[in-house]
């Protein structure tokens, strides 16, 4: 729960100059509510998950309503207790319904944009023009931490539920998962060291004629290849150190880098009964890898 309103604000350094100003922007932000209401919802639609939070018509009537409460009483210079109440319990049903935090941050920063872009179209004097959009900046600053306050005391509460001895697990099987990470970005690196090497190694041979020109071309495909994919794996293990989840996609392509590799040497081999097998092989599995592959992109661009 909120404990301290005064010191909130002036944590955010919220003043009544600051208020005042706000007020005085009530005037020139109503008469642009309904086109916030409808670039809003324009904006949020293309969330993977909108309509799982949104589920039909009449949940939408009422979202667009207390919207539009929310979005009048910013300007409303009434900050008391029972505003800041009515914050938290917002965040309250975010957490219910389990809307990730991150599509509240990207709304915010939408209505921010929003804001600003109307302050700019109504107030000419940039001195005048800063003050207000610095002012506006705090409370909904305010208003962010607020609502996410909720989150962050639903996570203390799943914390807190758990015993001693599973806080510990808890705490070392984190660690540890870092570390493996770690680990894996570090072997990542080495392996391209070596396929950087072998990649050098094959122009090498090639220049000094080593092996048949057409097969040196070949082998320094296969090692272009190679150095691609561990190039994707660290662009993805790198992407995870910052929160993204498992690409799925990343080792389908790996997969059919190494099989267009196998392929591509194999196709050099002596002729025969044995090599058209191989070959039959290798090219049924990048077909098959191509399909999955395929499949997946759909998936996700279905998603967006």
């Amino acid at each position: 729960m909120i404990e301290n309103i005064e010191q909130i604000k002036k944590d955010f350094d919220f003043n009544h100059e600051d208020v005042e100003r706000i007020k005085k922007l009530k005037s020139i932000l109503e008469k642009y509510l309904d086109e916030f209401i409808s670039r809003f919802y324009f904006f949020i639609s293309r969330f993977p998950d909108y309509n799982q939070f949104l589920k039909n018509e009449d949940m939408i009537m009422r979202h667009k309503l207390e919207l539009k409460n929310w979005f009048l009483d910013l300007f409303s210079g009434n900050y008391d207790e029972s505003y800041f109440s009515k914050l938290y319990k917002i965040g309250e049903v975010h957490v219910k319904i389990g809307l990730p935090t991150h599509y509240v941050n990207a709304a915010f920063n939408f209505v921010r944009r929003f804001i600003i872009e109307k302050i700019d179209v109504e107030i000419q004097d940039r001195n005048e023009r800063n003050l207000y959009v610095a002012s506006i900046g705090k409370l909904l600053d305010i208003n962010l931490d607020v609502l996410t306050l909720a989150y962050r005391e639903e996570e203390l509460i799943r914390y807190g539920a758990l015993s001693k001895y599973a806080k510990i697990l808890f705490v070392f099987a984190k660690r540890f998962s870092e570390i493996i990470d770690f680990a894996i970005l570090g072997a990542l690196v080495i392996v391209a060291l070596f396929v950087f090497v072998l990649f050098g190694y094959d122009i090498y041979k090639v220049l000094f004629n080593i092996i048949p020109f057409e097969e040196g071309i070949v082998a320094l495909l296969g090692s272009l290849l190679m150095l691609w994919a561990v190039a994707e794996l660290m662009n993805e293990e790198i992407k995870h150190f910052k929160g993204a989840g498992f690409a799925i996609t990343v080792f389908v392509s790996i997969a059919l880098a190494a099989m267009i590799r196998k392929l591509l040497i194999a196709s050099l081999s002596e002729s025969g009964e044995k090599k058209a097998m191989e070959l039959a092989a290798y090219s049924f599995v990048i077909l098959v890898l191509g399909i999955v592959y395929w499949l997946i992109k759909k998936n996700k661009q279905q998603e967006v």
